[in-house]
């Protein structure tokens, strides 16, 4: 029984964790990388594993709530991988290629570059990536018609991208507009 409360509580921190990613998502430009969703999926099924293994000890009660707690772990799981395969899908027509990865001096940042190409459809350029906690990634640098990257670094926190100078302790960023309400 005590696996029962276990994968409860699981669940609950799964949910309040998606609520407050999704939360910062839309007031930030900070986005989910892939080892975040592939946490989530793993705990979701830990959750549907550990369910099933005591279902036959439960009450009735305990076993509706197993029944909903493992029906929405499974739709989750399930959502997660179906965005995994139309995300490989999608990028394997995208012309994105990454650039390369910049450290500050003294490894507290971490920024990725990466080119685009639309195509006929759109435009080219590059955009700047920043690592953040729990795997997310916060975009910090877009500009259309570049083919390269020049970085460099004044401080830890300062750094210098084609001559745009951003700092990152700010949360400055180039190119990219944040929704104000």
């Amino acid at each position: 029984m005590r696996n029962f409360w276990s994968a409860i509580t699981i669940f609950s921190l799964c949910l309040a964790f998606i609520g407050v990613c999704f939360y910062v998502m839309s007031t930030t430009l900070w986005s989910f990388s892939y080892t975040t969703l592939i946490v989530i999926a793993l705990l979701f099924v830990l959750i549907i594993y550990t369910l099933l293994q005591e279902y036959k000890q439960f009450s009735r009660l305990k076993k509706v709530v197993a029944y909903f707690v493992n029906t929405i772990s499974i739709l989750f799981t399930s959502i997660i991988i179906l965005f995994f395969s139309l995300k490989i899908v999608v990028y394997s027509f995208d012309g994105t290629e990454q650039l390369l990865t910049s450290y500050s001096p003294n490894m507290g940042y971490t920024l990725d570059f990466y080119a685009f190409d639309a195509g006929a459809m759109g435009s080219f350029g590059i955009r700047g990536e920043l690592d953040g906690p729990f795997g997310f990634k916060k975009q910090v640098y877009y500009e259309k018609h570049a083919e390269e990257a020049v970085i460099q670094w004044l401080t830890n926190d300062i750094v210098v991208i084609n001559g745009h100078e951003l700092n990152l302790t700010d949360g400055e960023t180039f190119g990219y507009k944040i929704k104000t309400r």
